[in-house]
């Protein structure tokens, strides 16, 4: 069957959407992820969705909806909460992250939830999106925009000096815990695509490509979002041409990309080093 022959089933079109909008736009916050350190509360609340969405699961809820609800807590408690108590936000990470997921463990295990549908939460369905699992996605996507578009400025002055921004009066906690809940958000409704153990497909890895390649924040902004569409809607068609698993190719498929920069850019470092020792 041809790539357009899919075109004529709704469940591929939602799906080809998803990736679009998870490729395209929700790969941006894995820029902020990255540059301001804040890897193991990502870690911490990508448990804690998994978390919400296991307890949703249990009691037939949306795991979408239960996810969200935890991360909402979760970024409450890992931003404000721990600024206020003084707490370390890597420790209270690191305790959320391990306690989360043994916690959601042990309630599939008490529960009894078939051995599916908890494999469902950690590898995710592509293509088993719903209506409302786009429309989620959709929102989650114009927060991001609009969280780009107004704090663009406040952005790029802590991405590159936090110093400077604390000096000009930038509320750079204010900024930080933002960026964190609408981080949680966008974890919460990529888990559907990939599952909580491939999310750094969509969240990290184009970032990771874009920082290596991009000279400013617009730059990286938009690499990452290039690389994060190669990554999502290439794993996509790839998966259904020669009917590999959605989620593995999806996340095998951003490893290659970020792979492929990291070797062109290693070459193209090496190149300009010879021929500056060349010149001289």
């Amino acid at each position: 069957m041809s790539i357009l022959a899919y075109f004529n089933y709704p469940i591929f079109v939602r799906a080809l959407l998803a990736s679009i909008l998870a490729g395209g736009i929700l790969s941006l916050v894995g820029v902020a992820i990255v540059v301001l350190n804040l890897t193991t509360i990502r870690f911490a609340l990508m448990h804690i969705a998994l978390l919400g969405a296991s307890v949703a699961i249990i009691l037939s809820f949306s795991p979408v909806g239960g996810a969200m609800i935890a991360i909402a807590c979760g970024a409450w408690l890992l931003g404000p909460i721990a600024d206020r108590l003084k707490i370390d936000t890597a420790l209270g990470g690191a305790l959320f992250m391990t306690g989360s997921l043994a916690l959601a463990f042990f309630l599939f295990y008490q529960a009894g939830i078939p051995a599916m549908d908890a494999f469902d939460v950690f590898t995710g369905n592509i293509l088993a999106l719903t209506k409302a699992d786009i429309y989620s996605l959709a929102i989650v996507a114009v927060v991001v925009l609009m969280l780009i578009i107004v704090f663009y400025r406040e952005i790029q002055l802590m991405l590159y000096n936090s110093e400077l921004a604390e000096t000009l009066g930038i509320k750079s906690k204010f900024v930080r815990n933002t960026i964190l809940l609408v981080c949680g958000l966008s974890l919460g409704v990529a888990m559907r695509l990939v599952g909580a153990l491939l999310v750094d497909a969509i969240i990290l890895l184009p970032a990771l490509g874009a920082l290596q390649i991009g000279t400013g924040l617009t730059s990286v902004l938009v690499a990452t979002s290039v690389l994060g569409l190669f990554s999502t809607v290439g794993g996509l068609l790839l998966a259904l041409k020669f009917n590999w698993p959605l989620g593995v190719t999806i996340t095998l498929t951003g490893v290659l990309v970020l792979g492929i920069v990291t070797i062109v850019k290693s070459i193209i470092n090496k190149v300009q080093i010879h021929n500056r020792r060349d010149a001289k």
